[in-house]
C-alpha cells in the first residue's frame, strides 16, 4: 500500500510518518526541505522536492498512491491572509488529487459550527474542505480542537517577547487535542481501503484545559 505524506516534518506529520515505517507501506513524502528529517528516515522513504501548493509537484508525488495524509505547514510570520493562503493550497490540492484520481485523502482541520462569514482560521478550515471535496476522492477530515502542542513553541508569536500571550481568556477551557491523538485518528483511516464517500470525524483529546493551567505546568 502506498502512502503520500506531506508535511513530514510538523507536529503531526512526523509521528504519522513512524508509524508508517514498516514492511506492508510503501511511504513517499513531499517537502521542500528533506534535510529536515532525520538520515534514518529519508533512507526509508520515497522523496518528491516541491510545495504543497504547487499541483505540478503535488500530482508528481500522487502517481500511484493508495491514500494520503494531506496537512499544510503553518504560517511563519503574523498578518498572513489566512483564508487565502488555505485556499490556494486547498486548490493546488484538489487540482493534483482529481488528476491523479487519487482514491483516499485524510485531513487535519478544526471543530466549528460551519463556515462563518468572517476569514478566521476555522471558517477558512472549512471552506478549504469544500474546495478538496470538488476532487472526487473520498476524504475524512478530522476536525479537533487546539492542538495541545501548539502553544509550546518558541517560533510561535503567542511566546513573543518570552512570555505566552492568547487573545481571550486563561480560565477558557478550549477543546485540546495532542498530535498523537491527531496522528493515530490519520493512521487508522490512511492504512485502509474499505472506506468511501465524505466524512468529517471529530477527534477529543483526554481533557480541556485552561489556557492558565497549561501556564502552570510550563512553569514547574
Amino acid at each position: 500500500m502506498k502512502i503520500l505524506v506531506t508535511a513530514p516534518a510538523g507536529e503531526i506529520g512526523r509521528r504519522v510518518l513512524s508509524e508508517l515505517l514498516a514492511p506492508e507501506f510503501s511511504v513517499r513524502i513531499i517537502t521542500r526541505d528533506p534535510g529536515r528529517l532525520a538520515g534514518e528516515i529519508r533512507e526509508q522513504v520515497e522523496i518528491v522536492r516541491g510545495a504543497t501548493d504547487d499541483p505540478i509537484a503535488l500530482r508528481r508525488a500522487l502517481d500511484g498512491v493508495d491514500s494520503m495524509f494531506w496537512h499544510i505547514p503553518g504560517a511563519s510570520s503574523e498578518g498572513t491572509d489566512v483564508r487565502g493562503r488555505y485556499l490556494r493550497f486547498a486548490r493546488a490540492g484538489c487540482q493534483a488529487i482529481r488528476e491523479a484520481q487519487t482514491p483516499r485523502v485524510v485531513t487535519v482541520s478544526a471543530v466549528g459550527k460551519g463556515v462563518a462569514r468572517d476569514p478566521g482560521l476555522v471558517s477558512a478550515l472549512h471552506e478549504r474542505e469544500g474546495v478538496l471535496n470538488e476532487s472526487g476522492a473520498a476524504f475524512r477530515h478530522l476536525r479537533s480542537g487546539v492542538l495541545g502542542e501548539n502553544p509550546h513553541s518558541p517560533e510561535r508569536p503567542a511566546f513573543a517577547d518570552g512570555n505566552l500571550s492568547r487573545s481571550m481568556s486563561g480560565e477558557v477551557p478550549p477543546s485540546m487535542v495532542e498530535a498523537d491523538d491527531l496522528a493515530d485518528a490519520a493512521l487508522r483511516w490512511l492504512v485502509r481501503r474499505d472506506w468511501e464517500g465524505t466524512a468529517r470525524m471529530a477527534v477529543h483529546g483526554r481533557g480541556d484545559h485552561w489556557f492558565s493551567q497549561a501556564v502552570a505546568v510550563m512553569e514547574t
